[in-house]
């Protein structure tokens, strides 16, 4: 009986643990810094925010608005790997060092990315990207499909298309996020984007999982020794 015991205090303990992981995801994040854009998305043309850095302990929670359905994004990758592909963008156009590209090289590298693929042969200097053909080309929902479809890894959120948008992300590792949001319709569609940070104790990802572990395991245990405690006081 002993045994029963031991493990029935073990399971009480474990089961204080569960619960209080449980406790703790349940307490609702803490806010801090908001930012955001706003404006018109032509008819099948997407837009991006800049790149931010996410932790699994610094979060983020993105709000959209628009006057039609659209498709919204986050899509997340990793600090080593965005450095290659700026060093890929660098070399694959020789006037990277003009002030303009540069620029759009950094803050913009995964729509230069997706563009390059989609047209591997095509040149581009700083000056293009202020041309209205080649920004339509560029920020072609079709460029962007084709670039998910060789990236898949990188979405972190794939909604259903929608007029209204609302979710709160805490990425497993350290990512550079990018919240896109598309316009597959044949008409402009006005769009509202918050990004707010959100801050966790611990990563809720990681607190969820461990509770729903720890609080059966608990409970397997502490059953038995509560059964022998009511055996006994009622034999006596």
């Amino acid at each position: 009986m002993r045994w029963i015991t031991l493990l029935g205090r073990i399971g009480t303990v474990i089961l204080m643990i569960g619960l209080a992981l449980l406790v703790a995801w349940l307490i609702p994040s803490g806010v801090n810094y908001k930012s955001g854009w706003m404006g018109p998305i032509e008819p099948e043309q997407y837009e991006t925010g800049g790149p931010q850095v996410w932790s699994p302990q610094n979060g983020l929670q993105i709000s959209v608005e628009a006057t039609d359905n659209v498709n919204v994004y986050l899509l997340g990758v990793s600090l080593p790997e965005l450095d290659n592909w700026k060093t890929l963008l660098r070399e694959a156009y020789p006037d990277s060092e003009s002030p303009g590209l540069e620029m759009f090289i950094e803050v913009y590298t995964l729509p230069l990315l997706f563009f390059h693929e989609a047209y591997p042969e095509q040149t581009l200097k700083g000056e293009d990207l202020y041309n209205p053909q080649t920004r339509g080309m560029v920020w072609n929902v079709t460029v962007l499909d084709r670039g998910l479809e060789t990236h898949p890894e990188i979405i972190l959120w794939d909604p259903p298309p929608s007029s209204t948008f609302s979710h709160e992300l805490f990425p497993k590792d350290i990512l550079s996020i990018v919240d896109v949001v598309a316009n597959p319709s044949s008409d402009t569609v006005e769009v509202d984007v918050w990004i707010t940070e959100v801050t966790a104790v611990a990563p809720k990802d990681r607190i969820i999982v461990a509770s729903r572990l720890l609080i059966p395991i608990g409970i397997v245990l502490t059953i038995p020794w509560l059964i022998l405690r009511k055996v006994k006081k009622s034999t006596f």
